[in-house]
């Protein structure tokens, strides 16, 4: 066990922002909540997914809603009512708090539902990067069980949903969500130790840890933040250059994108999902596409804009994804964006 401080909460922020491919929250939504967790704790006990015991409960805890409202808004701790009345619902208290997924947003959260419980974090999440659909993590591939699901806001309003499905998890939150006024927390897939042991991707607060003190020292220093990252990731500088066009388009709640930079185009759905240039593909998810401006500051899509000087960042995914069931579930969002041929690793693609 060890306890993250301001330092290592801030630099998660930065690290998990550019780690989440594009999506997983606002930064700026971050920092407000690691000021929310100093306020209410000396730092947040975190641990690996090794030391906790087989039977013992963790459960997920999330922030869901419009990025524009939230920062406009401010995050109103609507994680801990959410996880207080999952906690009613499956009858006892959580004892460690798990992520959903990485991101400057998504990552913290959970850090501030432990620190406000009292409870450990996991240095862990379900997928190791952002992504746009609930059924796209490793918990729901490895058959952990999604209900119930929980949501509040700030105003006492809640929510116990029992979808069949993630699919339908998803339509049913997103509802409540808008009903919310587009904020709310969520806390999801109550389990036991032995089954996050089994789906967890390990070691992501460690590795967002890392990024975010590799960007910082990097500027510090002078050094090319870029090349830092691209070091401590063991990743690839794909391309550098000015954002000369973006294109979007919203539908069905989620923002399809196009983002052009140098020579290559980046296609999104929330999160970055596949690059090209010259009309074949050079990186295809579960691996990373990143953003981060050629100073280091760590974007999302929300961010980019057309002139922006950026980088684009490559990084392998975790091994659990390079699997034929961990494939099949980026397929479906892959063709969604007009690319039905086969995974090919970032590495052999570049």
């Amino acid at each position: 066990m060890r306890i993250l401080k301001e330092k290592e909460l801030k630099d998660i922020v930065y690290g998990a922002t550019l780690l989440g491919a594009g999506g997983g929250g606002s930064p700026e939504n971050g920092m407000q909540l690691v000021k929310s967790i100093l306020e209410i704790s000396e730092g947040v006990r975190m641990v690996s997914p090794e030391e906790v015991p087989d039977y013992c409960m963790v459960a997920v805890v999330a922030g869901m809603g419009a990025p524009e409202v939230l920062l406009k808004r401010g995050w109103k701790n609507e994680d801990i009512p959410a996880l207080r009345l999952l906690e009613q619902v499956v009858g006892r208290k959580m004892d460690y708090i798990i992520a959903i997924e990485t991101g400057g947003f998504n990552s913290i959260t959970p850090l501030h539902a432990a620190a406000a419980s009292g409870v450990p974090a996991i240095d862990g999440d379900g997928v190791g990067r952002a992504i746009p659909q609930l059924e796209m993590t490793m918990f729901y591939v490895q058959n952990v069980p999604l209900a119930p699901v929980t949501l509040a806001d700030a105003h006492g309003n809640s929510a116990i949903l029992y979808p069949v499905d993630a699919p339908m998890a998803e339509k049913m939150a997103r509802g409540i969500t808008v009903a919310f006024g587009m904020q709310a927390g969520i806390a999801c897939h109550p389990m036991a130790g032995w089954q996050m042991k089994k789906a967890v991707i390990s070691g992501t607060y460690t590795m967002a840890e890392k990024v975010g003190r590799a960007i910082r020292e990097a500027r510090d220093k002078g050094k090319d933040p870029v090349k830092a990252v691209v070091e401590v990731t063991n990743g690839f500088e794909i391309a550098r250059g000015k954002v000369t066009k973006k294109e979007v388009e919203t539908k069905g709640g989620f923002d399809y994108g196009r983002v052009y930079v140098a020579d290559i185009r980046v296609d999104y759905k929330n999160e970055n999902m596949i690059a090209w240039r010259a009309g074949k593909p050079i990186a295809i998810s579960p691996d990373l596409i990143c953003w981060m401006t050629t100073d280091g500051r760590p974007l999302t899509n929300a961010d980019i804009k057309e002139g922006l000087e950026v980088a684009v960042i490559g990084i392998k995914a975790y091994e659990k994804w390079r699997t034929p069931e961990g494939l099949a579930v980026f397929r479906p969002v892959l063709a969604e964006l007009g690319y039905t041929g086969e995974y090919i690793p970032i590495e052999k693609l570049l």
